[in-house]
């Protein structure tokens, strides 16, 4: 493929986005700053979509080269201008980042193996529970619908992952269990 033997996909210029990935860290950290601070710092501006976790994933390269490309030059405006408040003194940089987070993350459910048992429960019959049935499930439960909401959607993730897993492993010349038609079975 030419477009790979350039480092491009979708036209998009990997190396480039590679370099750019890494002096982008060494930047941040020679400006004391974590992913955290950056990622609320660009959520207040840009929107949620560049989180902390979309500034670890962008320093990881786990992103698409897409998504690579369109957070690229919102990266480049906000630390050129962090960069520049630096110089002008620390205290600019404070007030541009913000030196308290908005809000506090909210603790991580823990599911009793009751609670998991009757979840399972339930995928097993509809992996898409209407609004209604998981308000009936959360009420059950004791936990808030959103947490049931969530939990349904990492399982059907969860799910997606694991047959994409078993297909991957699966031999590249599976013979069928039943002849798709007539003439493959004369021919065996």
């Amino acid at each position: 493929d030419p477009q790979t033997a350039a480092g491009e996909v979708d036209g998009v210029n990997l190396e480039e986005i590679r370099e750019f990935a890494k002096a982008f860290k060494i930047r941040r950290l020679s400006l004391g700053l974590t992913q955290t601070q950056v990622g609320q710092a660009l959520s207040a501006t840009e929107g949620p979509a560049y989180s902390q976790s979309a500034i670890c994933r962008f320093e990881k390269l786990d992103i698409t080269p897409k998504s690579a490309q369109k957070i690229k030059p919102v990266l480049e405006r906000w630390m050129a201008e962090a960069e520049a408040r630096h110089r002008a003194g620390m205290q600019n940089l404070t007030e541009f980042i913000g030196s308290e987070p908005s809000k506090k993350r909210k603790r991580r459910t823990s599911f009793t193996p009751q609670a998991l048992e009757i979840l399972n429960a339930h995928f097993e019959k509809n992996t898409h529970p209407s609004g209604q049935e998981m308000t009936e499930i959360a009420e059950k439960l004791n936990y808030d619908r959103e947490v049931v909401r969530v939990w349904f959607c990492n399982k059907r993730q969860a799910l997606k992952n694991t047959i994409k897993r078993l297909k991957q492993h699966e031999p590249a010349t599976a013979v069928p269990l039943e002849p798709l038609t007539d003439s493959l079975e004369e021919n065996s």
